[in-house]
């Protein structure tokens, strides 16, 4: 499926079947709960790019825990190369955590943002409020990259892969402090 997804893709939503079968993959049914959620008229449209070509989320919940545990924006792979492309993404990230926080129930809540097959990880600690990594400041008189392109890796390769992993892995070890939550235990 991903070879027939290039980097000149202008539309998000063709990665759709990607990033549902990465995360089914990992996450399974009998375990979480994964809602596609999909932008409204009010979604920001950056360049003059209508919103439905902007974001598509999923949103990722534990069975038996009412709180987003994980979500995934997804734009097209096109926005890798402009900064100011990379910087509606990421702040379209942040945004999703300001708008998810009152939801969570967990320390930690994480965040994709995919550009095509380009993933980029974020954290949101719940405690002290804090997004991890930390937005880097614009100056009003120079051009600044406030997202760059180094912190996205190939999803489909190994630094990309090997990331998603450990933040999945991280996610469920997160599971072993909450013992009322049956469906994250191994079998016995």
């Amino acid at each position: 499926m991903s070879s027939r997804l290039t980097d000149t893709e202008p539309i998000a939503n063709k990665f759709n079947g990607l990033y549902d079968a990465i995360i089914h993959e990992r996450f399974p049914s009998s375990q979480f709960v994964v809602t596609p959620q999909y932008p409204t008229l009010e979604a920001p449209e950056p360049f003059g790019v209508g919103a439905s070509n902007f974001a598509i989320s999923f949103v990722i919940e534990p069975v038996g825990l009412e709180s987003p545990v994980l979500f995934i924006e997804v734009t097209p792979p096109t926005y890798i190369v402009p900064p100011n492309a990379r910087k509606q993404a990421e702040k379209q990230i942040r945004a999703r955590f300001g708008s998810l926080d009152h939801l969570v129930r967990i320390p930690k809540l994480y965040g994709i943002s995919a550009i095509g097959k380009q993933v980029s990880y974020y954290t949101y600690d719940r405690a002290s409020g804090a997004v991890e990594p930390a937005a880097l400041p614009a100056d009003p008189n120079r051009v600044i990259d406030t997202a760059p392109v180094e912190r996205w890796a190939n999803i489909m390769q190994e630094e990309g892969r090997t990331k998603f992993l450990a933040m999945v892995e991280e996610i469920k070890q997160m599971f072993l402090l909450f013992p009322t939550i049956t469906s994250l235990r191994p079998a016995v």
